[in-house]
């Protein structure tokens, strides 16, 4: 099961980070962000002491169940790859 977190964002904003691949340097992840009709969602690749700090901080929060992306009527979808 992937990994997700919630991103910490704007009220009106459903932003999550899923972990696809862990290894020694670093995770490959998919961040997902909602707004306004529009969904956005990147892969990149965040190294491992980043992604300690987001969670140390509290930017990036567990998810203890896997968060539906809200469906938007004719919401348009942009994808791109780091």
């Amino acid at each position: 099961m992937m990994q997700r977190y919630r991103i910490k964002s704007s009220p009106e904003r459903e932003e999550y980070l899923q972990v696809l691949r862990k290894s020694e340097a670093g995770y490959q992840v998919r961040i997902v962000r909602c707004y306004e009709g529009y969904e956005s969602v990147t892969e990149s690749f965040l190294e491992a002491h980043l992604f300690e700090m987001c969670l140390h901080t509290g930017y990036l929060t567990e998810s203890p169940e896997p968060q539906a992306v809200p469906e938007h009527a004719g919401a348009a979808r942009v994808f791109s790859v780091a």
